[in-house]
């Protein structure tokens, strides 16, 4: 069974750790002293993360976009059908220009 959702999947910090291939020990260190910005909460006050705070995560560590980790989490989470990953994939994509990206 496919999972389909109306808004934009998030992601918990150590599925972002994965996509990074760090730490989630780096993606706190690295939080705190600014290297990346301060992810948004949710309403327990957990950390989740956009697919576009991932992409921008992906050019600040790498200096481009692979979208090929985020498929594979997106995946794992059950977003089985290939059409509807493309198409989160494709929205995400479209609002940002000039990218460097690697599909």
């Amino acid at each position: 069974m496919s999972k389909r959702k109306s808004s934009q999947p998030h992601f918990n910090r150590s599925e972002v750790a994965k996509i990074l291939n760090v730490s989630t020990l780096t993606i706190a260190n690295r939080e705190k002293t600014k290297k990346y910005p301060d992810p948004k909460r949710d309403m327990n006050n957990y950390r989740i993360y956009s697919i576009n705070d991932v992409m921008n995560l992906q050019l600040i560590t790498y200096n481009h976009i692979d979208t090929k980790p985020i498929i594979s989490i997106l995946y794992d989470k059950g977003y089985r059908d290939t059409k509807y990953l493309g198409e989160i994939i494709d929205e995400a994509m479209s609002s940002r220009v000039g990218s460097n990206v690697r599909r």
